[in-house]
């Protein structure tokens, strides 16, 4: 009796931990189609410009977007690493701690993604966000994307 509680419960927990994932990859799927690019992309990508957003939004606003993203973290550490491989002059210092927009450019750069495809993500992430938050969610991400 005490294995099928365990298999019950194990099952369940399986269960919902491929529905968050389901969920977060309807974003990737989006993106990938969309854009025509590869799901590495689509989620650095998309990890920048949340990054963006967290950077930009007061905590508490953020963090209404993040619970609208299932996996944000998975977004957030999908971002390329900003160094400059090993190079310890002054440029690659100045690369390390960039933010904001440079950030970004320079996350889509790694990427193999032109600065033009940050215009092309970010529509389809607040009509992301919208559909999963609801529109004053979105609203705050739009709001981000057009300073």
């Amino acid at each position: 009796m005490k294995r099928i509680v365990l298999l019950s419960v194990a099952v369940l927990m399986f269960a919902g931990i491929n529905t968050a994932n389901a969920e977060g990859d309807d974003l990737i799927k989006m993106l990938t189609s969309e854009l025509g690019i590869t799901s590495e992309q689509a989620m650095g990508g998309a990890g920048a410009l949340f990054n963006y957003a967290k950077e930009e939004l007061p905590s508490e606003d953020f963090d209404k977007v993040s619970e609208a993203v299932p996996d944000m973290s998975g977004y957030l550490d999908a971002i390329p690493a900003l160094g400059g491989g090993g190079n310890t002059g002054l440029l690659g210092k100045a690369t390390e701690s960039l933010v904001g927009m440079p950030a970004v450019t320079k996350a889509f750069d790694k990427l193999g993604l032109s600065q033009e495809m940050v215009g092309m993500f970010t529509p389809i992430l607040v009509n992301y966000v919208d559909e999963k938050g609801g529109e004053a969610v979105s609203g705050l991400l739009s709001k981000v994307f057009s300073k």
